[in-house]
């Protein structure tokens, strides 16, 4: 049996605080449309978008223990952050509400687009404590003061949930996501990827998943398309959440193998960003196009697009040649729009009105108009 598996990972679970939140396995399939598409063979998706009938999406993995050691601290509150329309910090106002958690979102401005409204709309749907801030300044105050009033209020520190989640216990369950897609090889429902596409935000997902296959004795070459602005999303910064997290499982697993992580071994996509973070672009957006048309999967032009676009490239290019290359989709397809029907926004802080207000980015105002 390999250092690595599933058996070891239920060990895990035995040693430190683990709370079930997905719906596990998430699918494989091969992307025969986009195959043909592009006149390349080998193309596959780990369907992590359907992750939970709640809420899908790559945090689901890493808020499976994250909440769980909050949970296992006595803990009243969570506190994360992220931009205006994040991802991270609906999938914690999701969850931390599923096991009894009060959550608090701080946001800092972004670019515009529906899914920005869409997202805001659901934390009030679930009562999450909303907090706009105008700055990264700002919002380092405005955490000081949430913190002391959370506190004072409840007699207990709230639970820090770092940008996406992104720390050791949140690598830890993507290290699992790699077993889980081991098993899924072992079943001959695909095979060992050669090359793998993930975005890199804050690192934990591109890190835990360059461990996982490091851990198994893999030879797949990670690449991760930046998608956020440089600092914290780097080479170097998913080699420290690897290194710090091995460390952990090294302690907690006797048998986890001594590994590292190599240049040769994760590449980093520096092209595909834009003009910033959640900033669409026209590659992106085509992206998304293109893998709805081909194969019916939903992707959007913050994350999971930018990914694509990059697989996309490097296919016409040839780069995939004779390669079996997996795209991990950290979006999340589950449609809450049924939740949030008829929630006025003027419900929420006045900061966040002009999302209903204004009109969205160029890009994504286009995209609504080809879907309506």
């Amino acid at each position: 049996m390999s250092p690595l598996s599933s058996a070891a990972f239920e060990q895990l679970k035995e040693k430190i605080p683990y709370v079930r939140l997905g719906t596990f396995p998430t699918p494989v399939e091969r992307l025969s449309g986009l195959e043909n598409a592009l006149q390349t063979a080998g193309l596959f998706i780990k369907r992590d978008d359907k992750s939970s009938e709640q809420y899908g999406g790559n945090k689901v993995r890493k808020l499976e223990f994250i909440l769980a050691d909050a949970l296992a601290k006595k803990k009243k509150h969570t506190i994360t952050f992220g931009y205006a329309g994040s991802n991270h910090s609906l999938a914690v106002a999701v969850f931390a509400k599923r096991v009894g958690l009060a959550p608090i979102s701080l946001h800092i401005p972004q670019p515009n687009a529906e899914y920005v409204r869409k997202n805001l709309l659901f934390q009030e749907f679930l009562g999450t404590e909303l907090h706009p801030y105008n700055n990264m300044l700002s919002i380092y105050v405005g955490t000081i003061l949430v913190f002391i009033k959370c506190t004072l209020k409840t007699g207990r520190f709230p639970y820090v949930i770092p940008p996406g989640g992104s720390n050791v216990l949140g690598v830890m369950g993507m290290v699992g996501a790699v077993l889980e897609l081991q098993e899924q090889v072992a079943r001959g429902l695909i095979p060992e990827p050669d090359l793998l596409y993930v975005p890199l935000g804050s690192c934990g997902t591109a890190a835990g998943i360059a461990l996982g296959m490091k851990a198994l004795g893999w030879k797949t070459k990670v690449r991760a398309v930046r998608v956020s602005e440089r600092k914290g999303s780097d080479f170097r910064t998913a080699r420290e959440l690897f290194n710090k997290t091995a460390g952990r499982l090294t302690k907690l697993l006797p048998s986890f193998p001594s590994v590292d992580l190599g240049e040769g071994d994760f590449e980093v996509y520096e092209n595909y960003l834009g003009e910033g973070y959640a900033h669409f672009t026209v590659k992106g957006m085509e992206a998304v196009r293109r893998l709805a048309e081909s194969d019916g999967v939903t992707l959007e032009g913050t994350y999971s697009g930018k990914a694509m676009a990059a697989l996309i490239d490097d296919a016409r290019e040839g780069k995939l040649a004779g390669k079996n290359t997996l795209f991990w989709n950290t979006y999340n397809s589950v449609d809450f729009g049924s939740k949030i029907e008829g929630i006025d926004f003027r419900r929420l802080p006045r900061q966040y009105h002009a999302y209903f207000t204004e009109d969205d980015q160029p890009l994504a105002a286009r995209a609504g108009k080809e879907r309506a």
